[in-house]
């Protein structure tokens, strides 16, 4: 339908605040997302082998953070480039156009066909691929994840900033004052934004005029937005609770009562009330963009028409099948938990073993970059301790993270600016009386008690620092304490073709391709990147993965469970504790921790 054809509703519809629209669509929903994921599925497949070929042609592996700028300069790279451009554009249509375009037809009445749905949803992807469409496209996939506001694909949902990032951020005012202010500006724009995509898809409106008409829309209708959408959440929230309830009711009260009589069985019903939990709750994060979606497309429709419009409710012919069905369904969620209770350590395995490594000599719990520091590691216990070296101006290389001393000692300058006798000279502000310390002296100090991780840093991270370093690990007898890690790959190519017997570590924040070939000994890659298929991939290919840096209890508890080899992080003591915790869990809590992690 045209933009000067919109179908006009004639008459006003008294507005019905119901739920049962919603439920009924539930069905349906459950339907066009399956069809849609199973498509989504086998073209990204596709898509994926088309990018893996392309950035195989330009003899590399994988791209990544450190390794990035060859794919600019093959037209190779640029048709990766351009598939993963598309891929994004897959996921737009089939994570959020098919479920637009299904809401749009059932406020409309008309009858839902799969089919055209997945068609027109395909069509309207090409919209993005405008110069307008690219930013929205930019905004759904990047901005808004990030900020965590608006609607979102779920190839980038679980997008943040990274903590080596935020770090910086929080630790000046102006960026920080910066950064937030950017995020309410991106808000704002998403707000304003919220019905762009409703424009583009269901009158296909170009995006720039869509984002301007809905941001009328909104500002227009601004307090009946924001109750309807309040009443909407207090809605679904409720019926959620209420489902969530009455799913963990039977085993509940099942467990309660056999528990009194066999203990086996009150464990077999616990682990169906956590089954069922897990199952509604996973149900119910799913169908929250779907409802929420046609919510919205009702909203448009009447702020476009500035006539109220409700959902309309129809009677259930087919009640009795669907019962049976879920009557199945609850069956079979008893048959497994038969399975889970009789394999119980196959599907959710004891706490794994994870080294831990100080960031920065022991993180928040030692002077940073610090003989005291790397010392308060060993005390903890850790494997190992990972460290940043510079060279200094007359070719000494010293201890410090950033591109000066400015923020650890207050002095403005570069440690390439500086001679090893003026840094000496430093008063370090959390490690009074102490002075930046020297790779040598590291060395004599960690020699046998801790693995040193020497991270290559700065400007004057360059094949002279790798081959320094090379020679004095093998002067020292230190091969098997030391490894050299750097967010530049070259850096790591060099030190593996020069030295294969030096323990390498590549330091990655983005990545695309096979990374597990990437040629190192240590894959460190930070929280957003390691995911499962990424440790898997590096475990094939015989990497360990070490991920970077796991601050929060939640985070470290996250990767404590997972496959991850080691974790880099500020609080080792915080981590010791989580481990004992995860060590001290009975079955039960090893379930909700898998189960609700997954969900």
């Amino acid at each position: 339908m045209c933009y000067n054809t919109h179908m006009r509703i004639i008459g006003k519809i008294k507005i019905k605040r119901k739920i049962t629209p919603y439920l009924q669509a539930i069905p349906e929903i459950i339907l066009y997302e399956a069809v849609s994921k199973m498509i989504l599925v086998l073209l990204v497949f596709l898509l994926e082998k088309l990018m893996m070929w392309a950035i195989y042609k330009t003899g590399r592996v994988a791209v990544s953070s450190g390794d990035f700028v060859f794919i600019f300069k093959s037209p190779y790279g640029w048709i990766a480039i351009l598939t993963a451009l598309i891929m994004c554009g897959v996921y737009i249509a089939f994570d959020i156009n098919v479920i637009v375009n299904y809401a749009g037809e059932k406020v409309k009445e008309r009858p839902t066909v799969l089919w055209k749905i997945v068609l027109e949803s395909l069509t309207e992807a090409a919209r993005f691929f405008t110069p307008g469409g690219l930013l929205v496209l930019f905004y759904a996939t990047i901005i808004a994840p990030v900020i965590g506001v608006g609607m979102s694909i779920s190839l980038t949902k679980n997008l943040y900033v990274p903590n080596f990032i935020s770090s910086v951020i929080n630790s000046n005012m102006l960026y920080s004052i910066l950064y937030r202010a950017f995020v309410v500006i991106m808000v704002i724009i998403g707000v304003l934004g919220m019905f762009t995509i409703h424009g583009m898809v269901i009158d296909h409106i170009s995006p720039v005029k869509s984002y301007f008409m809905s941001a009328r829309m909104v500002i227009k209708n601004l307090k009946d937005l924001v109750v309807q959408l309040f009443m909407f959440f207090f809605k679904y929230s409720l019926v959620s609770t209420v489902i969530f309830l009455s799913a963990v009711l039977v085993p509940a009260l099942t467990g309660l009562f056999t528990s009194l009589i066999s203990e086996s069985s009150g464990r077999f019903c616990a682990i169906a009330m956590i089954l069922f939990a897990s199952i509604v709750l996973f149900a119910s994060m799913s169908l929250l963009l779907p409802l929420l979606t046609m919510k919205l497309t009702q909203l448009y429709y009447q702020y476009y028409d500035n006539i109220p419009m409700a959902l309309r409710t129809h009677p259930m012919d087919n009640i009795k099948q669907m019962a049976i069905v879920i009557f199945c369904a609850y069956l079979l969620c008893w048959g497994v938990t038969y399975v889970i209770k009789e394999n119980f350590n196959t599907f959710f395995p004891p706490v794994k073993s994870a080294d831990l490594i100080g960031h920065r000599g022991a993180g928040n719990e030692g002077g940073e970059n610090t003989l005291s520091g790397i010392s308060k590691a060993i005390d903890l216990g850790c494997y190992g301790t990972e460290i940043d070296i510079q060279r200094t101006s007359d070719g000494y290389y010293v201890l410090n993270h950033d591109n000066t001393f400015k923020r650890v000692a207050g002095d403005p300058r570069s440690p390439s600016e500086m001679t090893l006798e003026q840094i000496k000279a430093l008063k370090l502000t959390d490690a009074p009386g102490e002075t930046v310390p020297t790779i040598e002296e590291v060395l004599d100090v960690s020699k046998d008690r801790i693995v040193l991780f020497i991270e290559l840093k700065g400007s004057t991270a360059d094949q002279k620092m790798c081959d320094d370093m090379i020679a004095l690990i093998r002067q020292r007898g230190m091969i098997d304490d030391c490894v050299l890690i750097s967010l530049k790959y070259d850096l790591i190519e060099y030190i593996e073709q020069t030295a294969p017997e030096i323990n390498t570590g590549y330091l990655a924040f983005i990545t695309l391709g096979n990374v597990g070939e990437l040629n190192c000994d240590y894959l460190g890659l930070e929280e957003e990147a390691a995911t499962p298929a990424a440790i898997n991939a590096a475990h094939e290919n015989g990497r360990k993965v070490m991920v970077w840096t796991p601050n929060t209890a939640n985070s470290q508890r996250k990767f404590l469970l997972s496959d991850a080899d080691a974790l880099i992080t500020d609080n080792a003591s915080q981590a010791n504790d989580v481990f004992d915790q995860l060590c001290s869990r009975d079955d039960l809590e090893r379930m909700m921790d898998s189960l609700l992690d997954y969900i």
